[in-house]
């Protein structure tokens, strides 16, 4: 990847967890490969054994659960620099219990994910990055969210995601971020309607 630019992104990246050397730096990005993919694509599909994962470079994408009558709910939306992709499915070879679709039109690294676990197992920055991105994201971030959906009222929750995501609205459609907040559209609506006369 000869890319300056993207040379520049990735290291940003991968410094908010922990800072890259450029050795380490050098082994990702010649495993990593850019690709586009249009809105509405389907980056994992239900039911597949994921064997990659991607770094969000450009655009937005969402995971979805699908119940037994096919009602789906949103699990999470993924925005820039995000990692993204099913990482218990490619650890067990299992099929995906969720689906991950293209929000938008996206830009995205790609690896495989037996490349980047071999990394992991033979690099120590990749084994302490790992450690550091599991922390932030499976253990704080993930509580965090937890108990803002069980204690904070939604008007506070969906006012703290517009500060952390300036614009959002503009590009996520309500529902999915109504679904991402654990309110219905209709509260979403009351609540931005209350906003706006406020």
């Amino acid at each position: 990847m000869q890319n300056e630019e993207h040379l520049r992104y990735i290291q940003q990246i991968f410094d908010r967890y922990l800072a890259i050397d450029r050795d380490s730096l050098e082994q990702i990005t010649k495993h990593l490969k850019l690709i586009e993919l249009p809105a509405d694509s389907c980056v994992l599909p239900y039911g597949t054994i994921a064997k990659k994962l991607y770094l969000l470079y450009r655009g937005s994408v969402v995971s979805c659960f699908m119940d037994e009558s096919g009602k789906q709910y949103h699990k999470n939306i993924f925005l820039e620099g995000a990692f993204v992709g099913s990482t218990v499915s490619a650890m067990d070879r299992t099929p995906s219990q969720f689906s991950l679709t293209c929000i938008e039109a996206s830009s995205m690294f790609e690896i495989d994910y037996t490349t980047f676990r071999a990394l992991i197992n033979t690099d120590g920055y990749f084994k302490d990055f790992y450690i550091q991105y599991l922390e932030k994201n499976w253990i704080r971030d993930k509580e965090e969210r937890e108990v803002a959906i069980v204690i904070q009222e939604a008007t506070h929750r969906y006012k703290s995601f517009l500060e952390a995501h300036p614009n959002i609205e503009s590009r996520i459609p309500l529902q999915l971020i109504a679904s991402h907040l654990g309110i219905t559209p209709t509260q979403l609506s009351r609540i931005r309607k209350k906003l706006t006369i406020s």
